[in-house]
């Protein structure tokens, strides 16, 4: 798989859970936080939407790039922040969030293989060790 491909991927991913984390948090964290949660948390829920933002558009706009250090670098950020994101979603998923979390854990699980297969066999000349 192509790593622009990986990137878009992972930009319209990331982007749409930013949205509705933005738009929605309680809807998005599937019945772990009700319609009455205190506005902290909810405001805590919508930071994250930020923050899942600002990573699609990274993405987004890497995805046409040249080889370079800095395209690895996105690259190794996204095996790594799709990677941990994982193996939390599965941790959570083993002591007690929604069934539905799995699926999230494997979307990651399945963006961050790609990231690293794709990251590596795109990776600048400068970087290959």
């Amino acid at each position: 798989m192509k790593l622009s491909l990986v990137l878009t991927i992972s930009a319209v991913y990331m982007g749409l859970l930013g949205l509705g984390y933005l738009v929605s948090p309680a809807a998005m964290s599937f019945g772990v936080v009700d319609a009455t949660a205190s506005s902290a948390l909810i405001g805590l829920l919508r930071l994250q939407a930020s923050l899942f933002i600002g990573i699609a558009v990274l993405s987004w706009m890497a995805r046409d790039a040249e080889a370079s250090k800095a395209r690895d670098a996105i690259a190794l950020g996204n095996t790594v922040g799709f990677g941990l994101g994982a193996i939390l979603i599965i941790w959570g998923a083993l002591t007690g969030s929604p069934a539905v979390t799995w699926v999230f854990a494997l979307i990651n699980l399945l963006i961050a293989a790609a990231f690293f297969m794709a990251g590596r066999a795109e990776m600048s000349t400068g970087n290959r060790r």
